[in-house]
């Protein structure tokens, strides 16, 4: 069966350490392959709170963000009350979208549980339509290292 690829980056310029929950564990007791997906976005929700934005206002007062595709491969378990590192650089900076390449591994001992890219793109609410992205956001993202 072919594998989709995700290249490991240098350098990742933001992390944090999340614990795996009781409620992220499938059948198999270890880390669900969807609940990774809500540890990601704690972690991006971090990210754009250092920033000084959220999901829904990334800096103008109107414009927010909708997810355009999601790749994982999962390459190791977790288990209930691992603490993981999850790290985020920005990439591919445009107009209206970009990406969030993501690395997850144990804190402990620097295991690789997953790498994981999401593109995303600029969406005002108001008008139920994609947006350009605010200029301060795209600031924020290049500054931490993105293509722009």
């Amino acid at each position: 069966m072919p594998r989709v690829k995700i290249d490991e980056h240098r350098s990742y310029p933001f992390s944090t350490d999340l614990k795996v929950r009781v409620s992220d564990l499938n059948y198999g007791a270890h880390l669900g392959y969807d609940s990774i997906l809500g540890l990601v976005h704690q972690a991006r929700v971090e990210m754009f709170d250092g920033m000084g934005v959220t999901e829904i206002d990334l800096g103008d007062g109107r414009t927010g963000l909708v997810a355009a595709d999601l790749v994982v491969t999962y390459q190791g378990e977790a288990f209930v009350n691992d603490v993981l590192e999850i790290a985020i650089l920005p990439m591919e900076v445009g107009p209206i979208s970009f990406r969030l390449a993501y690395r997850v591994r144990h804190a402990k001992n620097g295991k690789s549980v997953a790498l994981m890219e999401i593109g995303f793109a600029a969406f005002d609410y108001e008008k139920r339509c994609l947006a350009r992205l605010p200029d301060v956001f795209k600031d924020g993202l290049v500054s931490m290292g993105a293509d722009g």
